[in-house]
């Protein structure tokens, strides 16, 4: 998973005034990115980036291009993401601000392609970057809303600003803390380095247990899963992917919800869980239908289908033949070719004619 770099801010940054225009076109690249829209994303994040080198907003300037490394990094555009990976560095040193997030999303592509020494060497880079936060924001991390059990400042006794503050920089720090100790333990994983793994993941967890962020909870049980399959405990795995996919709609970051509910697909297949796994797969397709991507939401039918029928699950091949019509109309609303049917003795063929017949 990417976390956006415009949370934590250096402690050494000094105030500055907000640039409406900048914050307009970031606000929208965010929301973008979370919705998995990352043609919207791209365009506003360069909007963004473009402000700040007008008005020379270093901080700014190495933000936005860490953004885009994101986003390019969704895309599987590797160098070109490297490549604004560099270019925020030079701008965040130049406005004095961590630079940790950036060598963090290196060292994810890195390990993406199985360069796992330099994956470790960039994640020591990490290590030794101050974590970016900013004592002074002010910024409540957890509200009266919020959905941990009990809400890590609302323990905090009502004595003003500051301990807030101190605290919330606190938890931030925490927080990165912890990345850096669930990059290790992935890395681990990885490498079937289990013991090693195992005591990065618990560093985590400890770090973890004070910071009210979803976004952290939804990493811990993607590493916990990585964990799982490297011991070949496949349940277990698809347990946890379960509980990120959860996670990240806690957080609103739904551009990786389908990677998590595909993972615990097939880790749930491993596990012969063949009614679980179906399942997983249907809510990929719906995901992909819902967000308009119609033909790759077909595309996901003929393997969760297979699934369906491998448990004799009726459920599940009601409610993909279901999913099938809805695409179907879909793309006749739009005029596009309908796609190729089922094979003939498919019982998702059935179940889609006496849906289109009742």
């Amino acid at each position: 998973m990417l976390s956006l770099a415009s949370g934590c801010r250096s402690a050494s940054t000094p105030q500055r005034k907000v640039d409406t225009s900048l914050t307009r076109f970031a606000s929208s690249g965010h929301e973008a990115f979370a919705e998995g829209d990352l043609d919207v994303a791209i365009a506003q994040y360069r909007k963004a980036l473009h402000r700040a080198w007008s008005i020379d907003d270093p901080y700014e300037s190495g933000t936005s291009a860490y953004n885009l490394a994101a986003c390019m990094t969704s895309l599987s555009k590797n160098q070109e993401a490297r490549d604004w990976l560099v270019d925020a560095r030079v701008e965040l040193c130049r406005a004095k601000s961590s630079a940790g997030n950036t060598w963090l999303l290196e060292a994810k592509i890195a390990q993406q392609e199985c360069r796992f020494e330099e994956a470790k060497t960039f994640v020591d880079r990490a290590a030794c970057s101050q974590p970016p936060c900013d004592a002074g924001s002010g910024d409540c991390l957890c509200g009266p809303k919020d959905p941990c059990k009990e809400s890590c400042v609302m323990r905090i006794p009502c004595v003003g600003s500051r301990v807030k503050q101190k605290k919330a920089a606190e938890q931030c720090e925490d927080d990165y803390t912890a990345q850096i100790h669930l990059a290790r333990a992935r890395l681990a994983a990885e490498t079937y380095e289990i013991e090693c793994a195992e005591m990065h993941f618990a560093c985590a967890c400890e770090l973890a247990a004070d910071v009210c962020s979803e976004s952290l909870q939804a990493e811990l049980q993607n590493v916990a899963a990585m964990i799982h399959l490297a011991k070949g405990e496949y349940l277990q795995a698809a347990w946890h992917f379960d509980n990120e996919a959860k996670h990240l709609r806690l957080a609103g970051n739904y551009r990786e919800i389908p990677v998590a509910l595909e993972l615990a697909s097939a880790a749930y297949e491993q596990a012969e869980r063949a009614d679980l796994a179906a399942s997983r797969m249907c809510r990929v397709a719906r995901i992909w239908f819902g967000r308009g991507e119609f033909k790759k939401s077909w595309s996901y039918l003929p393997q969760a289908l297979c699934l369906a029928e491998h448990c004799r699950c009726q459920s599940a091949k009601i409610r993909l033949a279901l999913l099938a019509k809805e695409i179907e109309l879909a793309l006749a609303d739009q005029g596009e070719p309908m796609l190729p049917k089922p094979p003939k003795d498919s019982l998702l063929l059935d179940n889609s004619e006496n849906l289109e017949s009742s």
